[in-house]
């Protein structure tokens, strides 16, 4: 299973009992997955490509509304797994219809999904409940080892921007595009805004699974910085340390170490004997001060240079 898949598996399992949170939650499922067949006999269908979110959607609808309830499984030529779709009708339909937001009357005329139900700002609960509904609707998730990246696809530009003031109002960034197709998009980019949404809408364990890769990924690259910084200062070390004994060896050859005064021959002793030494090694060996034994150092340098003039 995708990590999509697992986080609306445990969006399922959630068990809202609260009447206004159900029918928020259904509102969201209609303006994410929902469709309308508008004849003599209206139907309010949905379609998804996962059956125990089919399963989930008749079980919410019919525990509020009295319709008639079929699932029927349908292929596409170009898809190798079927989807679901889910057709609600008779009954109840036209309070279905009006209570989810499906079907809205103003003073333009009818309204087709482009207004919320004034339930879903009644209080947070109905907004995270709402929202949950479009996650399982329309939403995935890409699995965090690979990136953070979430969206939830909408037929309306209306319902795509007011679903990001939605995410806003919970401190969630959210932002909206528009595909070639024509849909919606909302979408979340950064690892704490997924990470939030995730545990917005209830799906604590997979917000909990995305944090610990996190923190893997973060500690991977920390460990990578350190490791790059440490190679490159040794590198550095190695350098500093071969035109060190280049030098001494010149002085030597020049005019012998014999003739420098004491403390830079002791310097350059030290060097000589502990190539692979850093300069605070050096200075501990000669009971002085790091500064001081790089000050030796730099005068031993200058002085080679000053003979390869000569």
């Amino acid at each position: 299973m995708s990590f999509s898949s697992d986080c609306k598996e445990e969006l399922i399992r959630i068990r809202v009992k609260n009447p206004a949170q159900r029918l928020s939650q259904i509102s969201g499922l209609t303006f994410s997955a929902g469709g309308l067949r508008i004849s003599r006999n209206p139907a309010l269908f949905y379609h998804t490509e996962n059956v125990n979110v089919a399963r989930h959607i008749v079980s919410m609808v019919t525990s509020l509304y009295d319709v008639d309830a079929v699932i029927e499984a349908k292929r596409l030529e170009h898809r190798r797994a079927p989807y679901y779709e889910v057709c609600f009708s008779e009954g109840e339909i036209k309070k279905l219809l009006n209570d989810t937001g499906a079907i809205t009357d103003s003073e333009s005329g009818m309204q087709f999904m482009t207004e919320f139900p004034s339930v879903v700002f009644e209080d947070d609960e109905n907004g995270r409940a709402f929202l949950r509904g479009c996650f399982l609707g329309s939403g995935s998730c890409v699995d965090p080892k690979r990136g953070y990246h979430l969206e939830m696809i909408f037929h309306s530009r209306v319902v795509s921007e007011r679903t990001c003031e939605l995410l806003r109002s919970f401190f969630v960034s959210a932002r909206m595009t528009v595909r070639k197709s024509g849909r919606y998009v909302v979408y979340l980019k950064e690892g704490d805004d997924v990470s939030g949404m995730l545990a917005l809408v209830g799906a604590n364990v997979s917000a909990m699974e995305l944090e610990n890769v996190r923190v893997e990924k973060d500690m991977r690259n920390y460990i990578n910085r350190t490791s790059n910084c440490e190679t490159a200062n040794l590198d550095k070390q190695v350098v500093a340390s071969l035109r060190q004994q280049s030098a001494i060896a010149k002085i030597d050859r020049g005019m012998g170490l014999a003739a420098l005064p004491p403390s830079l021959r002791e310097a350059a002793d030290l060097r000589m004997r502990h190539p692979d030494a850093t300069v605070q090694e050096l200075a501990d060996l000669a009971e002085i001060q790091k500064s001081g034994m790089y000050h030796r150092l730099e005068r031993l340098m200058k002085m080679a240079e000053g003979l390869k003039e000569e």
